[in-house]
């Protein structure tokens, strides 16, 4: 369990609403992606039927305090939502929305990557491949 954990939304010079929206691209790309499991993919309907609901646990009829309650269940399903789906995926997502936006790095369309391997001269070829 040596793996770091990234933030839902990484920290950039971007504004809140462009993360905003950036988070919602890439909770709709996750909620696509067949290879998240469904029991992930049930937490984002589950909240937005509770938003619906008349049932809250605050009512809406307090003005402020009964939306308040509405976003942070909202917030707290998508942050759920994110970490519970695969890191791989996440993460690649996360590449081709940056790349989308024009923010990825700075690499060449043409690089592909590779591994490479040393032979030497004297050596005989193997046979591993």
């Amino acid at each position: 369990m040596s793996e770091q954990r990234k933030p839902v939304v990484p920290p950039d010079s971007t504004g809140v609403l462009t993360q905003f929206v950036r988070t919602l691209r890439l909770v709709w790309r996750l909620l696509n992606d067949s290879r998240v499991s469904t029991l992930p993919k049930l937490i984002v309907p589950a909240a937005a039927v509770y938003v619906l609901s008349p049932i809250d646990l605050v009512p809406d009829v307090i003005l402020g305090l009964g939306q308040l309650d509405d976003v942070g269940i909202v917030a707290l399903a998508v942050a759920l939502f994110v970490e519970l789906c695969p890191r791989n995926v996440v993460e690649e997502h996360r590449r081709a929305i940056a790349a989308e936006a024009g923010l990825g790095s700075n690499r060449d369309e043409n690089v592909i990557d590779g591994s490479y391997r040393e032979v030497k001269d004297d050596e005989p070829p193997s046979r591993d491949r």
